[in-house]
């Protein structure tokens, strides 16, 4: 009987090192997503400025079609970003509400 309930204590020890361990991943996981969110907004923005700059300095009808395209791809980017971004914020809030 004394060995049954030392079984238990001690599989009961490992999966609460398991939950732990699993926690601290997705945290890690998520701390990671949220930086690399953050650098691409950065670069994004970055992109937006240079493109601003070179509008500013050329005035061909070619440039400024290829500026527009720019500019288009520079959005839908930033609209993914923004919906990746609120996909995996919404998966976290739940992910959380479950633990709960």
């Amino acid at each position: 009987m004394s060995d049954f309930d030392l079984f238990s204590i001690l599989s009961l020890f490992v999966s609460i090192v398991a939950i732990v361990v699993a926690y601290v991943d997705m945290r890690k996981r998520l701390k990671a997503e949220r930086d690399f969110n953050k650098s691409m907004a950065k670069l994004v923005n970055t992109l937006r400025e240079e493109l601003d700059l070179f509008r500013k300095q050329s005035k061909t009808s070619e440039d400024l079609e290829r500026q527009k395209l720019l500019a288009r791809q520079s959005q839908q980017q930033w609209n993914r970003l923004k919906d990746v971004g609120k996909a995996l914020g919404w998966l976290f809030e739940h992910a959380e509400d479950e633990e709960d």
